[in-house]
């Protein structure tokens, strides 16, 4: 496996400072398990081309994935000394939950599993992104279209076959003054607008100051005074080298934005760091707005909320803020959470002291992450280990049995074995075994074959979707891992899911915006690896 890191720093010149234009570009053509992307090998060409006209390059061939994270840290070391951004990718990608992923060189294949463990979500790269809007562009290239990504406001996203991909970093980023839409081959998303470059061009040195009461003076001052398009557009026309040009440009460009495009300039002057931006989208979901994560990232889930919430409240809807729904969002979020804490409370004083089976589980379901639920937890343990004690079969080892005849696989019930080799279970266990394995076999213990109810319908389905993803004691321990470093208390990591796991999944979905199912579905497994993948690189 190949990579090749190459990075270029732009020399000083005298007059006005150039713009530092850093380019973080990723070709895989070979692949250990999948097919091959043979015009990925450009990608050197490409920033041969970006490195000539005087950008800071940091190029990947072949990388693994060891080799991707350690260029995305180099690259975002670089971001605060830049004046302009870019991220091109070139190979295979993998649409899981949502999220978008770039698969390196060694990845097992492109299952949800695979993608997450090892793969860089687009999310991430787009965030670094967006934090320089209105000059910072991702491209990629892909055969076949790649999935819908989240952008941060002011970053565009080009995207097209290969071959077109590369094309496009060679005649589009790599020439000075290019402007960057209106490439046939390549579609366009985001902040999409005409007058985005990615290399500034030189502006030719001035020329010695005119008297003030010269022609081109007294023009500009009406120009100025008219204070429109149109003015600043016949200006150009007639001193397209003047003095007053680039600002003459600059007023041009502004006035010509679409509405859109001011709406999104003027939410972006309001300064929304990452941390506000994650503040909107808590207030947005705790008043009932699916964002679709709390990321900081204001993508089209975001964008949607925004307008759902300013419909509601007689607000123009276009999912842009202003500073004033800044506000009236904030006071609005805090009310309701206040309120909800105040309804969680009261419920939890109504069931006094002596709390019930059903009234905790009650309270569990209407408030899965609520003020009391890790002790609402701990007594329907305490509870159900009780009533289970006649039939000599802890809670606990009742869930996991639960679990293993969902997965139904002969791995695990070994796994349920292992951990309980006296349990109530193992005869049942031991046939199920044989069963799957086409032995002939009876079990030891048939009066001991599952006492158990039925989960109800909604745990089912979601245990059965959790199934379904196939998680192996590896990964069900990161995620219990990633829980625990979050702070959401999931009791031992060992690998096994019982009561006090699902409540810990279901604290940390109510934080992310997510349904509070307490089980591992694919939106809520990515969105942990992926969370995991941005602190990494902080």
């Amino acid at each position: 496996m190949r990579a090749v890191i190459t990075a270029l720093a732009l020399s000083l010149v005298t007059g006005p400072a150039l713009a530092d234009e850093v380019a973080l570009l990723i070709g895989n053509d070979r692949y250990d398990a999948l097919d091959r992307v043979e015009a990925a090998r450009g990608i050197d060409d490409a920033g041969a081309a970006l490195r000539r006209a005087g950008v800071e390059v940091i190029t990947l061939e072949d990388a693994d994935r060891g080799a991707i994270f350690d260029a995305v840290r180099r690259f975002e070391g670089r971001i605060d000394e830049a004046d302009a951004l870019a991220v091109g990718l070139v190979g295979r990608f993998a649409e899981v939950g949502g999220e978008t992923w770039f698969l390196p060189a060694d990845a097992q294949g492109a299952s949800p599993v695979d993608a997450a463990a090892s793969g860089m979500p687009l999310s991430l790269l787009a965030e670094l992104l967006g934090e320089m809007p209105g000059r910072a562009v991702m491209v990629l290239g892909a055969p076949g279209e790649v999935g819908d990504i989240d952008l941060p406001q002011g970053v565009m996203l080009a995207q097209g076959e290969p071959d077109a991909a590369l094309r496009y970093i060679e005649d589009r980023l790599a020439q000075p003054g290019a402007r960057l839409t209106g490439a046939e081959d390549m579609s366009f998303d985001g902040f999409v607008s005409n007058s985005l470059v990615f290399i500034q061009q030189d502006q030719p040195a001035a020329t010695p100051t005119a008297p003030a009461n010269d022609a081109e003076a007294a023009y500009w001052a009406l120009t100025q005074q008219r204070d429109n398009a149109d003015a600043y557009a016949a200006y150009l026309s007639r001193y397209p080298d003047g003095r007053y040009a680039t600002e003459a440009q600059a007023e041009l460009d502004r006035q010509s934005q679409s509405p859109e495009e001011q709406l999104a300039s003027a939410e972006e002057a309001l300064g929304l760091g990452r941390d506000a931006r994650q503040a909107v989208q808590r207030d947005l979901s705790v008043l009932g707005y699916d964002t679709r994560g709390i990321d900081g990232i204001f993508g089209s889930g975001t964008r949607g909320a925004i307008r759902g919430w300013q419909q509601s409240r007689g607000f123009e809807p276009t999912g842009y803020l202003t500073q004033a729904q800044v506000d009236a969002l904030d006071a609005q979020g805090a009310e309701r959470r206040e309120a909800q804490r105040a309804q969680d409370e009261a419920l939890w004083a109504e069931m006094g002291q002596e709390r019930s089976e059903a009234e905790l589980q009650a309270y569990l379901e209407r408030f899965p992450g609520g003020f009391h639920a890790e002790e609402a937890n701990r007594l329907l343990t305490e509870i159900r280990n009780s009533q289970a004690a006649d039939d000599g079969a802890t809670e606990r080892e009742r869930q996991i049995w639960r679990a293993t005849q969902q997965e139904n696989s002969a791995d695990g019930y070994r796994r349920y074995i292992a951990a309980f080799p006296d349990g109530e279970f193992v005869g049942a266990a031991r046939a199920a075994i044989a069963g799957l394995e086409g032995q002939v076999q009876q079990p030891q213990q048939p009066q001991q074959q599952s006492p158990i109810q039925a989960p109800a319908p909604q745990d089912s389905a979601n245990a059965q979707e959790e199934a379904r993803l196939g998680l192996t004691p590896i990964t069900r321990r990161a995620v219990e891992t990633r829980l625990e470093a979050l702070g959401f208390q999931p009791g031992a990591v060992d690998g096994t899911f019982d009561q006090q796991t699902r409540a810990a999944l279901r604290r940390y979905q109510q934080s992310a915006g997510l349904p509070q199912t307490g089980y591992v579905n694919q939106v809520t497994a990515v969105r942990l690896l992926a969370d995991t993948l941005r602190d990494v690189l902080r």
